[in-house]
């Protein structure tokens, strides 16, 4: 009998102790990065922050009760045994197709981190977790309909779906790939109207890859308003004409 109770109390313990800590007396650092996105989440000491631009001051998200006894309990069902060998079930982050993501908790002095996965594709071990601390910082920001990074199917007429063309916005800021030269620029959005400042780029030359590049370069001066349909946006020009068509990553 004793032998019995000795070996219960062993497995309970050990699992009791696999978690370590609560959510409240450790940290935990979301990241998801590419070329056109940032988001950075941390939770540490009873805060929840979020950082949406490169840069950018991290704003304090004020949970209800309800959210953080969530959290709190999604965090409990997190192996920190494993954590270490999680990998996304993806690799849409090698060509740029989602933004590369990771976790890190640290418990005390010991730090756990990810292998890496695609933003919006967690490993499943973490997903409700991961899934649900995103939703958080969606609903925290403001809803401009524009925001994210797109694949670029359709350039003044021409089908470039092909190509892998970008186009990203941020919160004021504008920047993508087309061809060639990485570009940026500030665009301002009110309702449906949308104005797209001169773009700076790089200085690269690649032959036969610049036509595209130019076409948009000196067609984004006409786009006036946009349109959604489900995650595709069309900028339109003064006439109603498609200069760019593209759909959300």
């Amino acid at each position: 009998m004793k032998i019995m109770l000795t070996i219960f109390l062993s497995i309970f313990l050990s699992k009791g102790c696999a978690q370590d800590q609560e959510l409240s007396d450790v940290k935990v650092v979301y990241g998801a990065n590419t070329r056109g996105y940032h988001r950075m989440i941390t939770i540490e000491n009873g805060t929840f922050s979020l950082v949406s631009q490169r840069d950018g001051k991290p704003s304090v998200v004020n949970l209800t009760d309800a959210q953080w006894k969530k959290l709190a309990e999604l965090y409990s069902k997190i192996d920190l045994k494993t954590f270490n060998d999680l990998e996304g079930p993806t690799m849409e982050r090698a060509y740029d197709g989602k933004p590369h993501a990771d976790m890190t908790i640290v418990v005390k002095d010991k730090t756990y981190t990810t292998k890496g996965f695609d933003h919006t594709i967690p490993p499943a071990k973490i997903k409700e977790f991961v899934d649900y601390i995103n939703k958080i910082a969606d609903d925290s920001v403001f809803k401009n309909p524009i925001l994210g990074s797109y694949v670029v199917e359709e350039l003044v007429g021409v089908n470039v779906v092909e190509k892998n063309y970008f186009i990203s916005f941020d919160t004021d800021k504008i920047s993508g790939f087309m061809g060639c030269n990485m570009y940026s620029g500030t665009y301002k959005q009110k309702d449906e109207n949308i104005t797209i400042s001169p773009l700076m780029s790089t200085k690269k030359y690649c032959e036969n890859e610049m036509k595209n590049e130019d076409v948009w370069f000196k067609s984004v001066s006409n786009v006036s308003r946009f349109e959604i349909e489900n995650k595709t946006i069309f900028l339109l020009d003064n006439d109603n004409k498609v200069v760019l068509k593209a759909t959300k990553k």
